[in-house]
């Protein structure tokens, strides 16, 4: 059996507890904060009534590994990531042994999950499938893709929903070969990448300084695979200046983009009259 990789310096596992809350004067205001009390100082992250649930992330992440393994998937690399000092964390599960081929380039791509967990209530506890080229480690999501782990603010969650998520996300991670087959299909000339980000950006898919960004590397592509000029090489350039650039600075706002561009992509290699349109440049009036 593959061996899974975790990160030795993890600092998602700490100490987070309902405390209850009190008004200036005193008195029982009825209401549990969910406070992180460490070497770190104190944070109260929010408050609750004492029915909540209080998931932590270890507790998180040890249900999810419990699923992967009856789902029967091994050998994965995980990630964490926390914000706003401990408010919110996401995690990343890469399956480097489970691999689709896109047929026209043979580009592989490696299985992704990403789960997220908040103690401010901002994120309910979900799990999100993408993948993972393994050329440049470029990531790609779909915003339609995603599974809500659960409904109320519990202390754990139920393995076999999490089983079950996962069984439906490997039957659409097959799916992935096909769909960026299309974009391999689909020839774009130089100039008509830059407007089809022009559009992009237009419609509100992208702002300008990520059209920038994604257009430098279309402009200037890092990689020998990425010279070819279709619709699948654009996406590569937005997945690579998402996942490698703004990814660095800002990881939340980065895979918001990235889903928000490649169902754009897709949207437009599914429909011929949307590419041509995508492909013209924009007219002032």
């Amino acid at each position: 059996m593959a061996r899974n990789t975790v990160p030795h310096n993890s600092t998602f596992d700490f100490p987070v507890a309902l405390e209850p809350l009190h008004t200036q004067d005193g008195r029982d205001s009825g209401l549990f904060g969910t406070v992180r009390r460490d070497q770190t100082g104190v944070r109260v992250f929010g408050s609750a009534s004492e029915r909540y649930g209080l998931l932590l992330n270890s507790t998180f992440v040890e249900q999810i590994e419990d699923g992967i393994a009856k789902a029967g998937l091994s050998g994965f690399e995980r990630e964490a990531f926390v914000y706003d000092q401990g408010a919110r964390s996401e995690f990343r599960w890469t399956f480097k042994n489970r691999t689709i081929k896109v047929p026209q380039v043979g580009d592989d791509m490696a299985f992704r999950i990403t789960a997220r967990n908040s103690y401010d209530g901002t994120w309910k506890a979900s799990l999100l499938d993408s993948v993972m080229r393994l050329a440049c480690l470029n990531g790609a999501v779909r915003s339609e893709n995603g599974l809500l782990l659960s409904k109320k603010h519990t202390s754990r969650l139920d393995v076999s929903v999490i089983v079950a998520g996962l069984e439906t996300m490997l039957k659409r991670f097959d799916q992935w070969a096909w769909d960026l087959d299309l974009l391999v299909l689909q020839p774009v000339e130089q100039a008509k990448g830059s407007h089809i980000l022009s559009h992009a950006q237009e419609d509100g898919v992208i702002s300008g300084s990520v059209r920038d960004g994604i257009l430098g590397f279309w402009n200037a592509p890092r990689r020998q695979e990425d010279q070819d000029r279709t619709l699948y090489n654009l996406w590569n350039a937005g997945t690579e200046y998402t996942t490698h650039v703004l990814g660095r600075e800002r990881n939340q706002y980065s895979q918001t983009i990235n889903a928000r561009f490649t169902d754009y992509i897709l949207g437009l290699s599914r429909n011929e009259e949307l590419l041509r349109e995508a492909s013209m440049p924009i007219l002032n009036n």
